[in-house]
Order: structure tokens, then C-alpha cells, then sequence
């Protein structure tokens, strides 16, 4: 990848592109969809543009450029008030900022039962099995934890959730229950108020059903939940979703096993993946 920048000099939205005008020559860039919706309305006003762009250039249509990795900076000049669109450092020191005043941590990730191959019925996902890493403000391991979860309803340890898991239903038979799973939580938050992380939304979301499932009292998830995946999109501005596995052999160009579907070995991953990702940014000052 190279960075580039240049003043807009026209758009073309029908190939989701820009010409930009550098110091040399006119270069065509093209953007994903995502960028190119989130981004576009700025272009109307022809700014300058920085961006990281990759190197190898690529036909669309009848248009030779180049694909946009991420924008770096969108700025609209004038002599005494510069307007600045948008600007990714701001949104690097912010994150940098917020990884700053972390304390303990509580690496989370879950595994939730998938609806039937012959789906009749609303599905209701359930929670059965977690993985956890409980660590203090100076990446100390507190606690580690994992368990098979019993479910609320036996139908929904149905065949496809027991083959996506590699699990029988004799594997249940020393799974704690919800409620043990519940408590644990609820006391981790009382005795140390950790910052919740956890990779994407769905661990959030699923969280919050199963209070309202299990009949129980909400605990404090949505103030101090941390998505990992949106964070380390941010501070890059990748507009794509991440995958956990990937993101981990981009960050120590190491190839890992084929994915198994275990939330302990999730947790851990997604732990190693925040202390290698605030390794890289501390070290970019």
C-alpha cells in the first residue's frame, strides 16, 4: 500500500470513484460501496483527499485506478477557515484514549444455539457455553473460566447446534446452568467493575436477551462493553467486518488452525488480539 492525496476533480458515482488531481497527474481511485456512501457527500465540495491506496492497479468498467484501503483525510481548504470533513488521527487518539484508561478486563465470548434445519417456530437463541478471561489493569490473568451451558428449552439443543459445536447431548449432563452463569457474571462486575470485551455485537446483544429469557435483573453490560472488532475498524478505517482468526494472523503474520467453534479458545484469541493491536498503535507515536 502507498498513501496518496489529491484535490478532487470529478465523480463519478455509477463505479463508486474519484479523479483526483495530485501534483503529476489526474489518478482515478475506487472505493467500496460502504466508503463510498459514508463518504461521498463530501465530495460534492471537490476537497482535498488523503488516502492509503493499494499499489497494484485494477479495470472497472472502462476506468484504470486504484482500490482504496482506507481514507485518511478529507479537508475542503480556504485561506482563513480550513473545514476539515473528516480526519482519522482524531479518531486514533480517541481510541488510543480509551485503551488508556482501561482497567481490569473481562474477555468474553459465547456460543448461542442456532434455529433448526426445519425451522417452524421463532427461534429464541439461547447461551451454552461461555469462555472467559477476567485480568487487572496490567494484563494479569485474574481468573479463567469456561463452561457448557443448559438450556432453558430442551428442543433448543437441536442437531445443527450440536454439530456446529462438536458436541452430543451427554456433554451437557455437567453443564451449569444459566443462573450459575448469571451470578458469576453479576459478581466479576460488583468486585471489580471490568470493562466488558468482546469481538462484534452478537455477544452483546444475545447477553441482553437472556436476561429478559431467564427472567432475571439486567446487569450493567451496555456502558462498559467494548466491541474489539469495531475498535480496531475504527482506528483503520476498514469499512469490511473482521473475522477473529484473520485479524490475528494479520497482526503476527502467522498462520493458525482451521477455526474451531469453542468459546475459551475465542476469549483467549480475542485477548491476545487486544494486547497485540495496542502493542502496534503505542508503538505508530
Amino acid at each position: 500500500m502507498k498513501k496518496i492525496y489529491g484535490k478532487i476533480y470529478a465523480v463519478i458515482p455509477k463505479e463508486r470513484a474519484v479523479i483526483i488531481k495530485t501534483k503529476k497527474q489526474l489518478k482515478t481511485l475506487f472505493l467500496t460501496r460502504k466508503a463510498f456512501k459514508d463518504f461521498g457527500p463530501y465530495f460534492i465540495n471537490k476537497p482535498y483527499i488523503f488516502a492509503y491506496i493499494y499499489e497494484e492497479p485494477k479495470n472497472v468498467g472502462l476506468k484504470k485506478g486504484y482500490e482504496v484501503y482506507s481514507i485518511i483525510k478529507i479537508v475542503q481548504t480556504n485561506i482563513h477557515h480550513p473545514k476539515i470533513f473528516y480526519d482519522l488521527s482524531v479518531i486514533r487518539r480517541g481510541v488510543k484514549s480509551l485503551l488508556e484508561r482501561i482497567e481490569n478486563k473481562l474477555f468474553i465470548d459465547l456460543e448461542f444455539t442456532l434455529p433448526p434445519y426445519n425451522q417452524s417456530v421463532r427461534h429464541i437463541p439461547e447461551i451454552i457455553q461461555y469462555g472467559i478471561i477476567l485480568e487487572d489493569k496490567d494484563g494479569n490473568i485474574i481468573l479463567e473460566d469456561s463452561s457448557l451451558v443448559k438450556t432453558q428449552k430442551k428442543r433448543s439443543l437441536n442437531v445443527r447446534t450440536l454439530k456446529f459445536l462438536s458436541k452430543n447431548k451427554e456433554d451437557f449432563k455437567n453443564a451449569c446452568t444459566y443462573l450459575e452463569f448469571y451470578n458469576m457474571l453479576k459478581e466479576i462486575i460488583n468486585q471489580y467493575d471490568a470493562k466488558i470485551i468482546a469481538w462484534g455485537k452478537n455477544d452483546i446483544l444475545i447477553l441482553e436477551r437472556s436476561f429478559e429469557l431467564h427472567q432475571v435483573e439486567p446487569l450493567d453490560f451496555r456502558s462498559r462493553y467494548i466491541n474489539l472488532m469495531q475498535i480496531i475498524k475504527n482506528y483503520h478505517n476498514i469499512k469490511n467486518d473482521l473475522g477473529l482468526f484473520s485479524t490475528y494472523e494479520l497482526l503476527t503474520n502467522q498462520k493458525i488452525n482451521k477455526q474451531k467453534h469453542d468459546a475459551f479458545e475465542d476469549a483467549l484469541l480475542a485477548r491476545e488480539i487486544y494486547h497485540l493491536f495496542k502493542q502496534q498503535i503505542f508503538e505508530d507515536e
